[in-house]
């Protein structure tokens, strides 16, 4: 499985994670907020970051460096000592479960294996609380699920037409002025992966 196929045309920055010591360095739950809340707000303090997840500065703080060891995040212009912000360096990071390295392969997997559980938990969030968002939003929002047969082809095909849908969507993340009036974030999901044969499969 791979998260976020390289494309030639991303017009947004984006990064090819096959270091198991950045996968390592990414494959925590508090560093993936930080890389997600920098890229939605722009620059931040530690300080302002950690107010925003209810984490202390300190904290924020740790996290941000180890970020920064492995080029996740720098720090912007116009802050010094424990005022300096960090921005993001990317929009995306994209990895491969699959690289032919078995340490590669096992640090991508516990990253993928944080990366499902996040968004599990956000999916679980808005089934919970739909009812208390706008009806607009309740009718638009969708899900789908079926079970396809597919050579391996077919399935990576599925894969690549999914992201050239998506591809021009996520450069708004770190573009305020891209993203339309009346406009939300929203979590997407996309997932298809070979199951279990019934008896007269196998």
């Amino acid at each position: 499985m791979s998260f976020e196929e390289p494309r030639a045309t991303e017009p947004f920055p984006s990064r090819e994670l096959t270091d198991p010591r950045s996968l390592r360095a990414m494959a925590h739950p508090t560093r993936i907020d930080l890389l997600e809340l920098l890229a939605r707000e722009g620059a931040l303090t530690a300080t302002e970051a950690g107010a925003m997840l209810g984490l202390s500065p300190a904290n924020c703080s740790f996290h941000l460096r180890q970020l920064a060891k492995y080029g996740f995040v720098e720090e912007a212009p116009g802050g010094s000592g424990r005022n300096r912000p960090w921005r993001a360096v990317d929009l995306s990071h994209r990895w491969s479960e699959s690289s032919g390295s078995p340490a590669t392969d096992q640090a991508a997997q516990t990253l993928s294996q944080i990366v499902w559980e996040r968004v599990t938990l956000r999916l679980a969030e808005w089934l919970a609380h739909q009812d208390e968002e706008p009806a607009e939003w309740r009718d638009a929002a969708f899900g789908a699920t079926s079970i396809l047969y597919l050579t391996p082809d077919e399935l990576k095909q599925l894969g690549e037409r999914v992201s050239e849908l998506v591809l021009p969507l996520v450069g708004r993340i770190g573009d305020r002025d891209a993203r339309p009036a009346g406009s939300r974030a929203v979590s997407f999901i996309a997932a298809a992966h070979p199951i279990e044969p019934t008896p007269s499969e196998r």
